[in-house]
């Protein structure tokens, strides 16, 4: 399970790293230096990046005759596309709407990877909860979600979505 847990620490960075932008944690740019919005999108971009590669390797390494994490590739994609398309939009000073456009079907269509998930609890609440934060990333970008309290759902998708699970797997311990 080592690429995916490559997928969970670099995309739990990317997440933290947005949730504190958001949380207005270290915000504000300096006086003459850019937004510190751009290292939050470059970030957001490795992140996104290393999602389709661990997909692409899976998809190579593993045939879906004999696994079917063949279909956990696709879910990566998902949301391998969007930290890109995010990163760059923070990278290039980008309207934010479109990624809030982008966070609707990202929100959405995972919830039919859910019969994947049929056997753990911990990642069947994972992949609504990602939906509820997808869902307010749209919220967010159009102005009906404030940003401190996207910040706080970030924070809490960083912290228990994307970090808690490969400190289980590391410690050696199950989930339910």
């Amino acid at each position: 399970m080592p690429p995916i847990t490559m997928v969970f620490i670099l995309t739990g960075l990317a997440v933290f790293t947005q949730a504190m932008f958001f949380l207005g944690i270290g915000a504000s740019a300096e006086e003459g230096k850019k937004s510190p919005i751009i290292p939050v999108g470059y970030i957001s971009v490795l992140a996104g990046i290393v999602n389709l590669v661990v997909g692409v390797y899976i998809t190579v390494v593993r045939p879906i005759e004999d696994d079917p994490s063949l279909l956990l590739a696709g879910l990566i994609g998902f949301y391998g596309l969007f930290f890109i398309a995010l990163g760059l939009a923070e990278i290039l000073g980008l309207d934010l709407r479109v990624i809030g456009n982008l966070a609707i079907p990202t929100a959405i269509l995972p919830l039919f990877w859910i019969n994947f998930f049929s056997g753990s609890t911990t990642f069947t609440l994972i992949l609504i909860w990602w939906t509820i934060a997808f869902l307010s990333i749209t919220l967010t970008t159009y102005g009906k979600l404030q940003a401190r309290a996207l910040g706080v759902i970030l924070m809490l998708t960083a912290v228990f979505t994307f970090f808690l699970v490969p400190v289980f797997f590391v410690m050696g311990w199950n989930l339910p």
